[in-house]
């Protein structure tokens, strides 16, 4: 995964699978934009995405809440219906709906 500019804010596509080591990577992903030098926020393009492992879930909400601190946002665009209903099955739908 990687992040690219685009319209003031960095983007990351995420992939049709994000399941356990992809979230490792993702974390690291998100701690680089995170640490970068700007004020932009993040958004997680999630259209493609097929299937999403807990561990995942968890850095994404991990990472919206660090990006709060920070006094930017983190966001997720176009959920598909797999990544949307892993939140759900998990009980996170508000959570989710938060950073939509």
């Amino acid at each position: 995964m990687e992040l690219k500019e685009g319209h003031g804010r960095l983007e990351v596509d995420l992939p049709a699978v994000l399941d356990l080591p992809l979230a490792a990577d993702l974390r690291d992903t998100l701690l680089d934009a995170l640490s970068r030098d700007i004020a932009a926020d993040v958004v997680l393009k999630a259209a493609l995405v097929e299937r999403i492992s807990t561990a995942a879930i968890q850095v994404i909400l991990a990472a919206a809440a660090g990006f709060g601190m920070a006094a930017r946002r983190l966001e997720v665009e176009t959920p598909s219906q797999a990544f949307a209903s892993a939140f759900a099955q998990l009980g996170l739908t508000a959570e989710l709906e938060k950073i939509i």
